[in-house]
């Protein structure tokens, strides 16, 4: 069952309300009438099965019928990837909201050739929408973070935990034992071309972790989520 977007102010009282385009994509889309009943989130981490009590277009109110759980991994992934093609960054959004990273974070390094500072103003709300429908359809309760591009010295400078995904990395068995304990992790993944022999070096120098993909050279968003998938589901 799909489930829709409701901020947590019209959450209360037992009851929910809903904005125009959520109502018309559970009356015109969804065809859901007075009485059906419909998932609801609120983006924070809360889910609740709600029936409708009232349906007419431009609003959707309805009564809270049971609070449901919203399973989330213990690790906290950030995932640092290397800023992509339009295509390419919006795959990597949804699919990787279905997989479980908590924030996105763009990365600007030495070969990516597309400058997100100038118009990430303008492009951010699109952004959302993508993790918003990704939520949706996965069931996720809680909205991953989409934060400004930063440049990849500044990320290795600010500290914590990183990991950056190479052909002569560790498997994804032995990079998870090696973050055993490890609740907040920097996942990185280079931009068409990888990262270059210097930054690799630079990393390695302040205590990165490597880890392998595979056999085969994998496309930025491939790669991304094969990353993603690999270490959460070994970490948890």
């Amino acid at each position: 069952m799909a489930q829709y977007l409701i901020p947590a102010e019209n959450i209360r009282n037992g009851q929910f309300f809903s904005g125009p385009d959520e109502a018309d994509h559970i009356i015109k889309v969804a065809r859901a009438r007075v009485g059906d009943e419909i998932l609801i989130f609120d983006g924070k981490g809360n889910r609740y099965l709600c029936v409708i009590k009232a349906a007419e277009p431009g609003s959707v109110t309805g009564l809270l019928q049971e609070k449901l759980p919203n399973p989330e991994y213990n690790t906290r992934l950030s995932l640092c990837f290397g800023v992509a093609a339009r295509p390419a960054f919006e795959s990597i959004l949804e699919h990787c909201t279905e997989a479980g990273v908590e924030t996105f974070q763009p990365v600007m390094s030495s070969r990516v050739q597309f400058d997100l500072f100038s118009a990430w103003e303008r492009r951010q709300p699109r952004l959302e929408q993508i993790t918003v429908a990704a939520c949706k359809q996965s069931g996720r309760g809680r909205l991953p973070a989409i934060l400004k591009p930063e440049k990849l010295d500044d990320l290795i400078a600010a500290g914590g935990t990183c990991v950056f995904a190479s052909p002569d990395g560790a498997t994804p068995e032995e990079t998870a034992k090696a973050l055993a304990g490890k609740t907040d992790i920097k996942l990185f993944v280079g931009p068409e071309g990888g990262f270059t022999k210097g930054e690799l070096e630079f990393v390695r120098s302040k205590g990165a972790l490597f880890m392998s993909l595979g056999l085969y050279t994998l496309r930025a968003e491939t790669a991304c989520l094969a990353a993603v998938s690999g270490l959460l589901t070994r970490l948890g």
